[in-house]
């Protein structure tokens, strides 16, 4: 847990906010001397951190997950004069105490984990000779809960194909990420459900990194797809073709994150 100075709990009714809308994370102490004035908080986000790295270079880095951002303003009856660099060593000091990784050099960009949960934290707005009040934006990374299903049947019918993205991989790896397996079963029974039809599962990457690498990498994890039907859902090999299709084919512009996001998926297209 990370500590910072001492725990200050106190939650201010704000511009609405009561006090079980607005609440920190419960790894999060505050400064003594600021009050949470106001907070937003979503169970699934995408948010974009804007940093100078440690050489300086501007950066952009998008991640997912459960999402806070923190107002905490000057508690107005409180004397202490507390300097944005203050606040920011402070939790760069205490990321550095439980092992995170300071990304800015301006020491105001974290990533560190917490009950081995993976979480990105920037501070901002935290650079007054006495600071009135700063913003913590932060990522606890994880999956959406995809609650949203389209029939394989019906798209492959209607389209002679169907995009998934619900088939995850790390980053330049081909190995198939355990919370894949709801996807996977809706192949398998589709599959099952159409005894006759005969399948390609095609791989598909955004356009990071090298051209050859990415064809590679997308035939890797379309073979993936293809041993787990064939060893846990016991579909017939003979009914399984396998295709990598790189950057080739996006569905959409690679200029965003959102939409390399979108271009990175498997296929599977009627044979």
């Amino acid at each position: 847990m990370i500590k910072i100075i001492v725990l200050f709990s106190l939650f201010f009714n704000f511009l609405g906010y009561s006090q079980d809308d607005c609440k920190a994370p419960d790894y999060l102490n505050s400064i003594e001397g600021f009050v949470l004035a106001s907070c937003e908080q979503s169970e699934y986000n995408e948010y974009t951190f804007y940093y100078y790295d440690l050489k300086g270079k501007y950066i952009m880095l998008t991640k997912s997950g459960k999402y806070y951002r923190l107002n905490y303003t000057k508690d107005e009856n409180h004397s202490r004069k507390v300097s944005g660099a203050q606040v920011c060593n402070n939790y760069f000091n205490a990321v550095q105490k439980i092992k995170g990784e300071n990304f800015s050099k301006d020491k105001n960009f974290f990533q560190f984990t917490n009950n081995k949960q993976n979480i990105y934290m920037l501070i901002d707005n935290a650079w007054d000779d006495d600071d009135r009040g700063y913003q913590i934006y932060i990522i606890e990374e994880a999956s959406m809960n995809q609650e949203i299903e389209i029939s394989i049947k019906e798209s492959i019918d209607r389209d002679g194909k169907v995009a998934l993205y619900g088939i995850l991989f790390d980053t330049g790896k081909s190995t198939i990420k355990p919370e894949s397996e709801k996807e996977l079963k809706n192949i398998i029974d589709y599959l099952s459900a159409n005894l006759s039809q005969k399948i390609i599962i095609v791989g598909h990457t955004d356009n990071t990194g090298d051209y050859s690498a990415n064809i590679k990498l997308s035939k890797e994890r379309a073979e993936s797809v293809k041993k787990y039907l064939i060893t846990i859902g016991k579909i017939d090999e003979s009914r399984l073709k396998t295709e990598g299709a790189g950057q080739f084919c996006p569905t959409t512009t690679n200029s965003s994150e959102k939409g390399r996001k979108l271009n990175r998926r498997v296929e599977i297209v009627k044979l």
